[in-house]
């Protein structure tokens, strides 16, 4: 079992900011080829959306060096700015491919059965050792397309119908201070475009988003 607790300057999900400063928190666990657990971000601002996910997921590898991984989330929300969103259902998959010069790309597809919306996703990911430090500098950058049909499926009237890109990057420290212990720090940026204010998934106008994360994992 694993615990998380920290601070993010920003929640950001998919390039759309959805709360500004919050504590995130979350319990995980994992037995063999299969994980899942609970996930909440709690803004420090009062009226803006909270978020609880409950998830799940299956990993497998048919090849060598070839990873899949199949996933479901249920998400709840409050306070969400305009209303018309109450929680959403997602499944994905998501494909880890063999590293090239160093780098792991990645692929994976998700589809919300709430908000009748498809999602793209390609990333890719490298780990640097940092041998004086006995640590290792995790690199992510990702880039991806949403296209989804019901975007405020509580709301009164026609469907809101939207598509955006967005893409971003991610610099992560972890650096174990004990036997079951971790913190780690991050560096994020994120960035959406095409997306429409009136339209499109609820969050803060399109903008470019810096963060910063810190949090602490206790592994039992």
């Amino acid at each position: 079992m694993q615990v998380d607790v920290g601070f993010v300057s920003r929640h950001v999900f998919r390039g759309v900011e959805r709360a500004g400063a919050s504590a995130q928190a979350a319990v995980a666990i994992k037995r063999d080829n299969f994980h899942g657990g609970v996930w909440a971000n709690l803004p420090f601002n009062k009226g803006e959306t909270r978020e609880l996910k409950l998830h799940a997921a299956c990993t497998w590898q048919p090849m060598e060096a070839l990873k899949l991984e199949a996933s479901v989330a249920q998400r709840w929300f409050s306070d969400v700015p305009g209303g018309g969103v109450g929680r959403s259902l997602e499944a994905g998959l998501a494909a880890t491919l063999p590293p090239v010069n160093g780098f792991t790309p990645g692929l994976a597809y998700y589809h919300d059965f709430t908000f009748r919306a498809d999602t793209t996703q390609v990333s890719l990911a490298r780990s640097i050792a940092l041998v004086k430090w006995g640590a290792f500098l995790e690199l992510n950058f990702h880039a991806g397309w949403a296209a989804g049909d019901d975007w405020r499926p509580d709301a009164p009237g026609p469907r809101l119908r939207d598509s955006y890109g967005y893409w971003g990057g991610e610099a992560r420290l972890p650096y174990r201070i004990g036997a079951h212990a971790t913190v780690t720090v991050g560096l994020h940026y994120a960035d959406a475009f095409g997306r429409s204010d009136a339209n499109g998934p609820f969050g803060l106008s399109a903008r470019q988003n810096l963060w910063f994360t810190l949090g602490v994992n206790l592994d039992f």
